[in-house]
């Protein structure tokens, strides 16, 4: 940023001069800057601390409530015959079923053609009836073939499906299948071909699905019952008369022990995280960014006293520490005693759930930590949004104060650049008045 003037070329000043004016007036911004950068970097750790929040929450959702807690499988006995799947709550249980015959969809088959794209079908008319349903009229145009009617009748998007069929059988091997969409009674139809040369069989009659549940007699459209047992829909797989099944609905203690220990996981990830700002790294003799941010303190305060307090139960269950999961003293993270949790899960599935639940009667553990985070949240009042709101404003307040002071400097700097350039040009005047003077003055004391 060197002067290039009259000065510079006198060598009345030292550039140097100009550019550590300069450099001062750059100072201010620079500190600018780094509050800045501090103010950033504290938005960051905030940033990583939403995370860590809002993994643990997550966590939550499984345990909160009965339906997020509990956890069922179904084992059957023949399951060939029937199996199932949980699709809600539902409580443990055995039932017995008996398949004595399967819901079909009506399925009417034509007699053989030669061919399905070449030799003519007839003209006319189709009337397609259905169970329940507007009849359905197709128009059979000269010289039409099975492929023409097939799609006729796809074409029409009405709960039917026509297809072609190759039997082989010569020689006429091509038949048209036409069947319901639907299975069950409603799925019944009714061909009449009219003039065509297009004759139908039923092949299968449409009928609803035929069990026993528990001794009574049970139907369906279709080879799924979703209303019979809640939470609970059962796969009908095939038709076995005489043959009994038992459907044994459990809890899966696996799959809720594993609930649970993702949980552990997360409490102890935001508790690390946060103890961490506290600790002092030997290398910078620093603690973390958010180490003097008291809101961080309030935060983990708030969900240790979440996690320690018992819920209003008679049983033996009733809190943390009761099923295996102790807080240790020196870290504030959670351990998770495997073996302990799935024990008190075999012994008491519901006692272990109560301490997680919000029942009617008490509000357990995950209940609880969920409605301490839903408030850390919270979009007005919660600390997490507040204060990284506030952090933002500082930041957007440091942007335009830095950008204020930049635009300043660039006038300093001309300014600056224009008063030396003006005195270098003064003083190289005075300085070249003063050479003639002298030199005036020497040349007549020489000539007297």
């Amino acid at each position: 940023m060197g002067v290039r003037g009259p000065g510079a070329a006198s060598g009345l000043f030292d550039p140097r001069v100009v550019e550590g004016l300069i450099e001062a007036e750059k100072i201010p911004i620079e500190n600018a800057k780094k509050r800045k950068e501090k103010v950033q970097g504290e938005r960051d750790e905030f940033g990583k601390l939403n995370e860590f929040v809002a993994g643990l929450d997550t966590s939550l959702n499984k345990l909160k409530t009965k339906i997020d807690f509990y956890k069922m499988k179904i084992e059957s006995s023949h399951p060939d015959i029937m199996d199932a799947t949980v699709k809600g709550y539902t409580l443990p249980g055995n039932y017995e079923f008996e398949v004595r015959g399967l819901a079909k969809s009506e399925k009417q088959l034509a007699y053989g053609f030669p061919d399905k794209d070449k030799t003519p079908v007839g003209f006319g008319y189709m009337l397609i009836q259905r169970e329940g349903q507007e009849d359905l009229e197709l128009t059979i145009e000269p010289g039409s073939t099975l492929e023409d009617v097939a799609n006729a009748i796809n074409g029409k998007d009405a709960g039917l499906k026509a297809m072609i069929v190759n039997t082989k059988y010569q020689p006429d091997s091509f038949r048209l299948l036409v069947m319901s969409e639907k299975s069950g009674k409603e799925s019944k139809i009714f061909i009449d071909e009219d003039t065509t040369f297009l004759e139908f069989k039923e092949q299968v009659a449409g009928r609803n699905l035929d069990v026993l549940f528990e001794d009574v007699p049970v139907t369906d459209e279709d080879n799924t019952l979703e209303a019979l047992v809640d939470g609970v829909v059962f796969n009908v797989k095939r038709a076995e008369p005489g043959t009994r099944v038992q459907m044994n609905v459990t809890y899966d203690l696996d799959t809720t022990a594993k609930s649970i220990d993702e949980f552990v996981k997360k409490y102890n990830e935001l508790a690390k995280f946060i103890n961490g700002q506290f600790q002092v790294d030997p290398k910078t003799g620093k603690a973390g960014i958010l180490a003097g941010d008291s809101s961080i303190k309030g935060i983990m305060r708030s969900l240790q006293g979440s996690l320690g307090l018992p819920i209003n139960s008679s049983g033996k269950y009733r809190t943390l520490a009761d099923i295996g999961i102790t807080t240790n003293p020196k870290t504030g993270e959670l351990d998770f005693a495997d073996a302990k949790v799935r024990a008190a899960l075999a012994e008491d599935y519901e006692g272990v759930a109560k301490v997680f639940v919000r029942t009617e009667q008490a509000v357990g553990v995950a209940a609880r930590l969920s409605d301490t985070i839903k408030g850390f949240r919270d979009a007005q009042s919660g600390v997490l949004k507040s204060r990284t709101r506030a952090l933002d404003s500082i930041i957007k307040s440091q942007d335009e104060q830095i950008a204020n002071k930049e635009a300043q400097l660039g006038k300093k700097e001309e300014n600056i650049k224009r008063r030396f350039t003006a005195l270098e040009g003064q003083l190289s005047g005075l300085k070249a008045q003063g050479d003639f003077l002298k030199q005036r003055f020497q040349g007549g004391g020489g000539g007297e």
